[in-house]
């Protein structure tokens, strides 16, 4: 068995002393990179757009942004996160990515239904730069649109509903509010429409969900719009360990309380089921892990692994010879160059002992068997059985 350590594709540039972690910010503030951290994750979710009043547009639902990115260990960053109310809205970290709010909803001329804000959006992620749903639109001095999904992790955010136009009727709940694009991007809020026929009795609108959801808009007659949710940043950062050991024919990842997930380095593909922290290797190649914690993910270096099938006849050598056959004590071989590394196998394929001199090694205490004798340089290897009495 042979151990090679090749380049290997280093996902996360990180120091043996960084630990993992996630830093959330719900309010603006200040990010100081831990000590050998270079690259983390970051996303930012903008602020949803409020709604309008008096039977107008829901609003907008705030963008999304994230990436990894080298960073200073041991710098603070700024972090701003944007406020439904306040501001501009906008949640950013220093200059390398950004949100922006979605709009808030507008009330438009009688009869037209409209008026919802349009979605914040996301810049700079190196992973994903993703849009807010719109406001679903409002019907003049009557029912109040929905406000829009803010965008996530998984994509733009939903559009909030239409309401509907008064017909003579006020028995409706508004617009619904739009889906968010995923976690952590929140849903709009429904827009403010009547429990009763003849607008007396409001159906209230909705604020927008956490993160970044549109809130809804208000009715004509006492119910009331609703705002956006604020913003969301989220800084990650990770120290996987994925390093390896090999004992006899077992890979090993060092890393615990983890994922993992073997793959054959010759042919880049995985190997299905083979997902414990140990690996068994079954044929002669190269091996390799990537290990996955609660924040990301690393490959360890391959590993070359040589699968030796022993059997009860010599495989080549007759010109060497290792005597006495059976043995006691002492081994003695002849025929061989000199340059020679020795390896004891017992017959289950254990390795008993490995160097490169076995003439003075002392090796009475083995048991009574069959053992097998690997004589190896770089022009040959041989395998001899040999009996212990």
């Amino acid at each position: 068995m042979k151990i090679y350590t090749p380049l290997c594709i280093i996902l996360f540039a990180l120091s043996a002393r960084a630990q993992s972690g996630i830093q959330e910010f719900t309010t603006s503030g200040s990010f100081e990179v831990p000590d050998g951290v270079n690259v983390v994750f970051i996303e930012v979710v903008g602020a949803g757009g409020n709604g309008g009043g008096n039977g107008t547009g829901g609003g907008g639902g705030g963008g999304y942004a994230s990436g990894y990115y080298v960073v200073t260990p041991g710098e603070a960053y700024d972090v701003t996160v944007g406020s439904s109310t306040l501001g501009d809205g906008i949640t950013q970290f220093e200059s390398i990515l950004y949100a922006t709010k979605g709009g808030n909803g507008v009330s438009v001329p009688n009869p037209e239904i409209g008026g919802g804000g349009a979605g914040g959006f996301g810049n700079g992620g190196t992973i994903a730069n993703y849009t807010g749903g719109a406001g679903g639109g409002g019907y003049y001095t009557y029912f109040g649109g929905g406000g829009g999904g803010a965008a996530g992790a998984s994509g733009d955010g939903g559009v909030g509903g239409n309401t509907i136009a008064w017909v003579g009727i006020c028995l409706t709940p508004g617009g619904d509010g739009g889906v968010s694009g995923g976690l952590p991007g929140g849903n709009g809020g429904k827009g403010a429409g009547f429990i009763d026929a003849f607008c007396g009795v409001s159906d209230p609108s909705a604020p927008g969900a956490n993160y970044g959801g549109g809130g809804g808009g208000g009715n004509g007659n006492g119910g009331l719009p609703s705002n956006g949710a604020d913003g969301y940043c989220r800084v990650a950062w990770c120290a996987v360990d994925a390093s390896t050991t090999l004992t006899a024919t077992t890979i090993t990842a060092n890393a615990s309380d983890a994922t993992y997930q073997w793959f054959n380095c010759a042919t880049g593909e995985i190997i299905v089921g083979e997902t414990a922290q140990s690996y068994s290797v079954t044929e002669t190649g190269s091996y390799a892990v990537i290990v996955t914690d609660a924040v990301c993910n690393d490959t360890s270096a391959c590993v070359d692994v040589e699968i030796i099938v022993i059997g009860i006849a010599d495989i080549t050598g007759n010109e060497i010879v290792v005597a006495p056959n059976p043995f006691e004590n002492y081994l003695t071989i002849s025929g061989v160059q000199g340059d020679e590394h020795f390896l004891l196998y017992n017959a289950i394929g254990q390795l008993i002992w490995e160097g490169n001199q076995i003439a003075n090694e002392y090796i009475s205490h083995l048991v009574t068997g069959l053992y097998f004798l690997h004589i190896e340089n770089q022009n040959y290897k041989v395998v001899k059985n040999i009996i212990k009495q």
